[in-house]
């Protein structure tokens, strides 16, 4: 699971509010996709709240992170199978690791990897990107939005601190809202 998240969460903070941080390259857009092979999951939180898209790529490195607390993975094939072999993604889906994760997969992989009690059309027909994007959206995980849009940095971080709260709390968003007001 994604372990102390508070200090990335001030580090976001410190960044939306215009205050440089420690100097550092992060790959732009048009470099080579690669992973840093040291990057712990706070350094991987920060350098993707950053990003106006999230690869395929770290999409699958992010749920690793939440499931494992860490990535063993030496490749995105593996990190693809792997998460199949959980059922967190599809066989059936296509992969390309630099592509920006669409909405709909994300949610299926949060929905899938958080093992989130479904509504009725998810329990009759299993679960399908449509209606896990429509299940976290009304739970509180992700705000409404297309099912094909890409998925931006921030939103994901957001995401995954939100579901990391869920896996170890069993507290939806919306009743962890309730219980601060």
């Amino acid at each position: 699971m994604l372990t102390n998240l508070m200090p990335v969460i001030a580090m976001l903070l410190v960044a939306l509010a215009g205050c440089e941080g420690p100097v550092g390259s992060v790959e732009g857009p048009g470099s080579p996709l690669v992973l840093p092979a040291e990057e712990d999951s706070a350094a991987y939180l920060d350098r993707l709240s950053d990003q106006n898209t999230v690869s395929e790529n770290d999409a699958m490195r992010g749920i690793l992170l939440l499931l494992d607390g860490k990535d063993e993975a030496t490749s995105f094939e593996k990190r693809r199978q792997m998460l199949a072999e959980r059922g967190v993604v599809s066989g059936k889906w296509t992969f390309q690791k630099d592509r920006p994760i669409t909405r709909g997969k994300f949610a299926y992989m949060i929905f899938r990897a958080m093992k989130l009690p479904g509504g009725v059309i998810l329990a009759v027909g299993g679960p399908n990107q449509r209606y896990c994007l429509r299940e976290l959206e009304f739970h509180q995980f992700m705000a409404q939005g297309f099912i094909l849009a890409p998925v931006t940095g921030l939103e994901y971080v957001g995401v995954l601190t939100r579901a990391d709260a869920y896996i170890r709390t069993g507290k939806l968003p919306a009743e962890v809202a309730l219980e601060e007001e």
